[in-house]
């Protein structure tokens, strides 16, 4: 069977729809950092401020560069 819509865009399009999937994304993200997955939990948390307020506006909202923003988020640290 072949995919038709990337599984990435596919969740965006749900994040921007629908608020409480983004709200038990953000649960989940807590809660794999409670649990000692830090990096899974960073990556849900860069697709949801992607698919949300996006990097550039989360850097104003906090006085936070964005390329810091990125790190912060990213899978490795």
């Amino acid at each position: 069977m072949t995919l038709t819509r990337d599984s990435i865009e596919t969740v965006n399009a749900r994040l921007q729809r629908d608020s409480a999937f983004a709200t038990a994304l953000l649960n989940e993200a807590i809660l794999l950092f409670l649990n000692g997955e830090p990096e899974t939990a960073r990556l849900i948390l860069r697709e949801l401020v992607n698919a949300t307020v996006g990097f550039e506006e989360l850097a104003n909202q906090t006085s936070k560069p964005s390329k810091s923003l990125h790190r912060m988020l990213s899978a490795f640290m």
